[in-house]
């Protein structure tokens, strides 16, 4: 686990490689947290090629960029390899040497014998770049459902690629322009969804895609691999029961939580209350037999959001050492340094635990296994059961009745969240579509359009990019189709984004069973109706596990952990959104006549005003903090 950046001719002229390695060092410089353990800089006259390692397997010989025995090929690379065994097996039956023991030697020669079919061979979290010296090609790629970020840069010169865009900060070779369009969709969802990203000119490389080429040719992207949605079983015939199925995916769990627990540093898991992460660690018990196995949990001193009582009783269970932390989060303290996390400005305020969560298990391992993945896949977002819902009243009343409805009920934010009813009347009146959208997007398009100025953007739409995702989905059924959605959307932009992040900062490595693509096509390829109803999430992944963990751990609410956004906007984090209010990024995009009513609404209770108010003061610390890396504007 480490942070890569670089650079590679898209021309046919050699850049001045004296200057393009002090700049890749810069870039690769400011990754320094992803990987304390060392660094190195490996150059041609068509690459330049950077590392900052998190040492986890063969500590001592495997540095990076690494070049293969005969000095041909050169490889960066982030992420695990885990089938990389049975790959260097295959490899050395073909006459492959190999000089480490590291995964990383795998992708050198793998390249070598297979091109860019070496990726579809993977199996693990990757971004690597890998370069020919002898043949004059190169290969760029990412892992299938996007766990390790991998950001493109192109000018004149070449394509540059890092880990994070504070690289192409550091490396002077990025202004942080910010594009209006991305603006208006990270306002409404959180994050930009698609390839864009909010600086103008700066792309992410999608999950499962690949760039091949070389200096004298075309450079082209093409996707390797989709989840297997619209690959549903066709009939009785072929179709697992439900039980049949379970048995098939805990055996499927057993194997991946199996694969990830190589490392020569300490490694353990996470562990909350819910059945994701006690599936897992209940599987590594499994698999260790014997061996000493770890696990942290955190909890808070509120009794009513503290689950480590159900944690501690599973450790005693399964005979296995728990190391426990209180969560403390301090609004005043942790907010510079959640701030210096966003070099892109991120507005998921679950990135805070999930910042301190990380922050607590890092001071007793440096691998650790989450159960990250299971409501993605098997359905355990309530969202799903509100949609599914949703559509039977569609048919009851025509749409504009509905509509109609939803124009009457009153704003509301101050009711019991079971009776916030505005919304889903307003979806009724919508199609699938924008009903979805709607239901998921944290603010309205007429609230962004409310919020922004009229030039921020102009023309576009806070849903643009997201309809043309929708409109691409392979899955014909509803159900399967927000499912299919969020795998593409959420997953990658918010949720996998966040997990890097916060982990990353401490320098801690995450690894995830539920997010291997075998488990993510095999819950694909199952019907809807197996993962959730009306009434229940998750109901294959819980049946899987049943013979595990019980039914008493089943049927338990998960407590889960979040911080009092909307108190602390009105308290402790006031004074700091009105500076925000007063600071240069308002006055360049937000509507003063807007922002004032909001924080007029909000401190006094009328309207929870909370994501548009977070919103105004993550893009004011932002710049503050990395607004100064280049020219301000518009792109």
């Amino acid at each position: 686990m480490c942070g890569i950046a670089g650079f590679v001719a898209l021309g046919g002229q050699p850049f001045p490689e004296g200057k393009l390695r002090e700049r890749v060092g810069r870039m690769t410089a400011a990754l320094v947290h992803r990987g304390p353990d060392g660094d190195g800089l490996i150059g041609g006259p068509f690459f330049t090629f950077g590392h900052r390692r998190l040492s986890i397997i063969d500590v001592e010989g495997g540095a990076q960029p690494m070049q293969s025995w005969d000095g041909r090929l050169v490889v960066t690379f982030n992420g695990e390899i885990y089938n990389y065994h049975a790959l260097r097996v295959e490899l050395e039956g073909k006459g492959a040497k190999f000089v480490t023991r590291c995964d990383t030697e795998v992708l050198l020669e793998g390249f070598r014998l297979w091109g860019a079919g070496l990726v579809e061979r993977l199996q693990g979290m990757f971004a690597f770049a890998v370069w020919d010296r002898e043949e004059g090609r190169g290969l760029v790629a990412r892992d299938r459902l996007g766990k390790k970020p991998l950001f493109l840069l192109q000018r004149e010169e070449g394509l540059y690629f890092a880990s994070e865009p504070r690289s192409f900060f550091a490396g002077g070779v990025l202004e942080s322009r910010i594009d209006g369009q991305a603006l208006r969709e990270f306002l409404a969802f959180r994050y930009v969804p698609g390839r864009r990203t909010l600086f103008a000119g700066l792309e992410e490389l999608p999950p499962g895609n690949l760039l091949e080429g070389g200096p004298g040719g075309e450079w082209k992207e093409r996707s390797y691999w989709e989840p297997a949605f619209g690959e549903e079983h066709s009939g009785q015939g072929d179709l697992p029961s439900l039980d049949e199925a379970a048995e098939e995916l805990r055996a499927l769990l057993e194997a991946e939580v199996g694969e990830r627990l190589e490392s020569e540093v300490p490694l353990g898991a996470f562990l909350s209350g819910g059945v994701d992460s006690a599936a897992v660690v209940y599987a590594m018990r499994e698999a260790m037999g014997e061996e000493p196995l770890q696990a942290v949990t955190v909890g808070f001193e509120d009794p009513r959001f503290d689950e480590r009582p159900f944690a501690r009783a599973l450790a005693e269970r399964l005979d296995f050492q728990l190391f426990e932390e209180c969560l403390q989060p301090d609004p005043m303290e942790d907010l510079p340094r959640l701030i210096e996390i966003m070099d892109h400005p991120q507005l998921d305020s679950s990135l805070w635990p999930s910042f301190l969560v990380s922050e607590a298990a890092r001071r007793h391992v440096t691998v650790a296994l989450s159960g990250d993945g299971g409501d993605e896949s098997f359905g355990g977002y309530r969202r799903y059961r509100f949609d599914k819902a949703e559509r039977r009243l569609r048919h009851l009343l025509p749409a504009r009745i509905w509509a109609g409805l939803g124009q009457m009920y009153p704003k509301g934010d101050f009711f019991p969240r079971p009776l916030r009813a505005k919304r889903t009347l307003q979806n009724l009146g919508k199609d699938a579509r924008e009903a979805y959208l709607r239901s998921v997007a944290s603010l309205l398009p007429e609230e962004v359009d409310e919020l922004l100025l009229p030039e921020v953007g102009a023309g576009s739409g806070a849903f643009d990019t997201m309809r043309e995702i929708w409109d691409g989905l392979k899955s014909g059924d509803p159900d399967q189709k927000l499912l299919e959605f969020d795998l593409r959307t959420w997953l990658p932009g918010d949720i996998l984004t966040k997990v890097d992040r916060a982990s990353m900062a401490v320098s801690l490595e995450l690894r995830c069973p539920l997010l291997d693509h075998r488990i993510v096509d095999f819950a694909a390829r199952l019907p809807a109706a197996y993962k959730f109803d009306r009434k229940e999430g998750k109901k294959l992944l819980k049946r899987a596990v049943l013979p595990w963990l019980g039914e008493d751990w089943l049927a338990r609410k998960k407590k889960g952990f979040s911080i009092p956004l909307g108190d602390w906007l009105r308290g402790p984090l006031w004074e700091l959104v009105l500076e925000a209010q007063k600071g240069a990024f308002a006055a360049e995009h937000f509507r003063a006549e807007t922002l004032g009513r909001y924080l007029e609404e909000h401190r006094g209770g009328r309207r929870d005003r909370s994501e548009a108010l977070w919103a105004l003061l993550v893009l004011h610390l932002w710049q503050e903090r990395w607004g100064g890396a280049g020219r301000k504007g518009e792109g």
